[in-house]
């Protein structure tokens, strides 16, 4: 993870698991009072699919800063250094344009939508396209910055050649016949 942005993923962080308690509690309240009570509150959707855009967007930031998105790197991993170098400018540059894709299209949306507000929050449409522009935005950020401590001759940990701290699993007639008995 970036360490100048060490101190904002963990306020992601802490949003995340915010949000993701806020949208729990309110449609479980929600449900409860819908089927026992014939009641219900009134802005629970709303407030949960904005949350939820949010939650989900934050979330794929702070995967992209931990490195924890999925990779696969059965080929790359054996290439000799300079050939997995230009893998890793090709990967960051690729990423890099899908960043701003998504952040000229939110934006796009967001300028469109701010105009319209949500018939029960009164909040505006666009809040929830702006996750899109914050999270392209951030993801920017990291790969640039990424970009440049690798120009600078630090290669992320996936990309660097590093392997797993686990053995890979293997199953062996010997071992299963083991766990049999």
């Amino acid at each position: 993870m970036p360490e100048p942005l060490r101190w904002l993923f963990k306020v992601f962080d802490i949003l995340v698991v915010v949000g993701m308690a806020v949208i729990s509690l309110l449609i479980f309240t929600n449900v409860v009072l819908r089927y026992g009570f014939s009641s219900g509150i009134p802005f629970a959707v709303e407030v949960s699919r904005v949350i939820l855009v949010w939650v989900i967007f934050l979330g794929a930031v702070v995967g992209l800063a931990k490195g924890a998105h999925l990779s696969v790197d059965a080929l790359v991993a054996r290439l000799p250094q300079k050939a997995r170098f230009a893998c890793f400018l090709v990967s960051y540059s690729l990423m890099l344009w899908c960043c701003w894709l998504l952040g000229r299209g939110s934006w796009a949306l967001t300028r469109i939508e701010w105009g319209n507000i949500t018939p029960l929050t009164g909040l505006p449409v666009g809040l929830t396209y702006a996750a899109g522009l914050v999270a392209a935005i951030m993801m920017a950020l990291i790969l640039l910055l990424e970009l440049w401590r690798s120009l600078r001759g630090t290669l992320p940990r996936t990309w660097a050649g590093a392997k797993s701290d686990q053995p890979p699993l293997t199953v062996s007639p010997a071992s299963s016949q083991e766990r049999i008995q």
